[in-house]
C-alpha cells in the first residue's frame, strides 16, 4: 500500500502545474541590453541557439528558454530587400509574422494560438503558442516578441507538448519579466 502512495505522489507531483513564487526566479542581465528572470532550477547553457543572448535550461524537467535579439532597422531593411516588409502593419508585426513563418518552415506546426499585442514593462510585445513536431518530437513553444527602440526581441520558451500546461504560467512569468535595460 505504502508503493502506490508513493508513486501517486509522484505523479501528483509531476503532473501538476508549476506555480512558483516571484523569489524562486533569478534575474539575469544580458550585455547590458535587457534583464529576464529565469527560475533558479535553469542553467546557463550555450548550446541551445547559436544567434542567442540569453541560453537557459533544465534537461531534467525539459524546460528551455533562449533570447534572440536584432537591430531593428537591419530587420527593416532585410526585409525591404526581399520585398516581404509590409507597411500596412507594425514593424513588431513584421518581425513576429517573419519569426512565425521560419517555425512554420522547420517544424510540423499543429496550431497556432496567436494574442492579442500587449504591453510588457512599457513594450510593446506579442504573444504567440505553437505546438508542433520536431524530429519526432512533439513540443509546445511559448513566444513573446517585443519591440525595444533600436532592436527587436523574441523569447522562446519550449517544453515537451505534454508538459506545457505544467509550464505555461512560468513561461509567462518569463516572459512579463523582460525589462530593458537601454533601448
Amino acid at each position: 500500500m505504502k508503493k502506490y502512495k508513493l508513486i501517486f505522489l509522484f505523479l501528483t507531483l509531476i503532473s501538476c502545474n508549476e506555480n512558483l513564487s516571484p523569489d524562486e526566479y533569478k534575474e539575469v542581465d544580458v550585455a547590458d541590453l535587457y534583464k529576464l528572470s529565469v527560475p533558479k532550477y535553469m542553467y546557463e547553457m550555450n548550446n541551445l541557439n547559436e544567434e542567442a543572448t540569453l541560453q537557459y535550461a533544465n534537461t531534467l524537467k525539459e524546460a528551455y528558454t533562449v533570447v534572440v535579439h536584432e537591430n531593428k532597422q537591419d530587420f527593416i531593411a532585410y526585409l525591404k530587400t526581399i520585398n516581404t516588409y509590409n507597411e500596412q502593419v507594425s514593424v513588431l508585426e513584421n518581425y513576429s509574422q517573419t519569426q512565425i513563418n521560419f517555425f512554420e518552415k522547420n517544424v510540423q506546426l499543429k496550431r497556432i494560438e496567436a494574442s492579442n499585442f500587449t504591453k510588457i514593462n512599457g513594450l510593446n510585445a506579442r504573444k504567440v503558442k505553437l505546438k508542433g513536431d520536431i524530429v519526432d518530437k512533439e513540443l509546445g513553444y511559448a513566444l513573446c516578441f517585443i519591440e525595444g527602440e533600436d532592436n527587436l526581441y523574441m523569447i522562446m520558451n519550449w517544453t515537451r507538448l505534454n508538459r506545457l500546461p505544467r509550464f505555461e504560467s512560468t513561461f509567462e512569468f518569463i516572459n512579463n519579466s523582460f525589462k530593458l535595460i537601454k533601448n
